[in-house]
């Protein structure tokens, strides 16, 4: 494979990747909208909506870790080659681990989410 032809296979990779992170972000908002809902007193005619929207973006969740796990590998064994920048310097490593404890914080709390609104379905036999 030529350089040029594993830059942009690169590229396709960092985009799907990121918009996979992207994705599976929304969705856990969603999971969250969701889960605040069910809180509700009168949502008996919100069940089998929630129950439905739930089950679509669990599997969304699930398709966008599988591309975020490959995405990730690729990208992190391109990363020196293809995204490494000289002017950065050893700063941009600190940038990429602040940029990671902030999503896997987020992505954490999500996750603990979606749990959680999968027990309270269970709960209610939505």
């Amino acid at each position: 494979m030529s350089h040029s032809t594993a830059a942009i296979f690169v590229i396709l990779n960092n985009l799907f990747h990121d918009f996979a992170v992207a994705l599976l972000f929304a969705s856990l908002l969603v999971l969250n909208v969701i889960y605040r809902r069910m809180q509700e007193p009168d949502r008996s005619s919100w069940n089998p909506l929630a129950r439905s929207l739930a089950s679509t973006f669990n599997k969304v969740i699930y398709a966008c870790w599988a591309a975020i796990i490959l995405g990730g590998i690729v990208r992190t064994l391109a990363y020196e080659r293809f995204e490494w920048s000289e002017a950065a310097g050893r700063g941009q490593i600190t940038a990429l681990v602040v940029k990671h404890v902030i999503l896997i914080a987020l992505v954490v709390w999500g996750t603990y989410i979606q749990v959680r609104l999968r027990k309270r379905l269970k709960e209610i036999g939505a």
